[in-house]
């Protein structure tokens, strides 16, 4: 990319956060467009919280939308990001948690959003049910404690009661304490919260790094920032009997996100394997 070309070079997006994104998010911004990303403290926690007492409303891309927005209303400065993520069992691996990461530049200039997703099951999330006896070794070492924060919270649902931030055994056997004596049982969990948790910060880095550099690529028509791979091309013939896979990817189809300009990207395959095709494999 030619920074010296890019539409975005010394501009600044707000980013909305209240925990500290900006700290991976800048500086791939920096790296790849040569924009400025400065924090703006946002109540992106009535958008939803991890812990239950708040429920997010809305798809995970329609709230990282409304995220940023808030930090363009707020700010009045035409650019801004935020984030949002899903983290819970894996959809496609059972038994592991995966950490599914939104990301979302909005430009109020030329009037398109754009949101990049990375799915990872590098994520410390674990969960207990604790009462007064029991052992929780074994627990805090799955769970990193206190490199990850922990929260102690209500079994109830939506949360009535939580203590977040928890980062030292200390404060852990304090907080225990507190909430053991209002209920007979409670939940220890990992703080999800992205400066809380270096594991779910490292995701957050690597979506930063997929917008800002799908954001780097113009528009071959239009020149607008965000060309990209929008769908793909399908149907592959097995390369033993020759019959066609609907399902299967074949060519990129790359787009602008806001002129209708589309053109074919990389060939990603030109025939299946038997092993995937239904005549051959049923």
């Amino acid at each position: 990319m030619n920074h010296v070309e890019h539409p975005y070079l010394g501009k600044v997006a707000f980013l909305a956060t209240q925990h500290g994104k900006g700290l991976v998010v800048a500086p791939e911004f920096q790296a790849a467009l040569g924009m400025q990303v400065e924090e703006l403290l946002v109540d992106t926690d009535s958008l939803g919280t991890f812990t239950g007492e708040i429920e997010r409303v809305g798809t995970p891309k329609e709230v990282v939308i409304a995220k940023a927005r808030m930090a363009i209303a707020k700010s009045g400065n035409p650019f801004a990001i935020a984030s949002e993520g899903s983290i819970g069992v894996d959809p496609f691996i059972p038994f592991i948690n995966s950490d599914i990461e939104h990301m979302a530049f909005v430009d109020e200039v030329r009037g398109f959003s754009l949101v990049e997703t990375i799915r990872s099951t590098e994520i410390v999330a674990h969960t207990i049910k604790v009462k007064a006896d029991t052992p929780i070794d074994e627990f805090l070492s799955k769970a990193d404690f206190p490199q990850h924060k922990l929260i102690i919270r209500s079994i109830e649902s939506p949360t009535i009661f939580s203590i977040k931030g928890i980062d030292s055994h200390a404060q852990l056997k304090s907080s225990l304490r507190e909430a053991l004596q209002k209920y007979p049982e409670v939940i220890i969990e990992s703080d999800l919260r992205a400066h809380a948790s270096p594991s779910r910060m490292a995701n957050i880095a690597q979506v930063a790094r997929k917008l800002a550099l799908r954001l780097s690529n113009l528009c071959p028509e239009c020149q607008t920032p965000g060309w990209g791979v929008v769908s793909y091309l399908k149907g592959l013939p097995c390369n033993e009997c020759g019959e066609i896979s609907e399902e299967a990817l074949r060519v990129e189809i790359m787009g602008c996100v806001k002129c209708s300009f589309t053109q074919e990207g990389k060939v990603l395959a030109e025939a299946i394997d038997p092993s995937r095709c239904d005549l051959c494999n049923p």
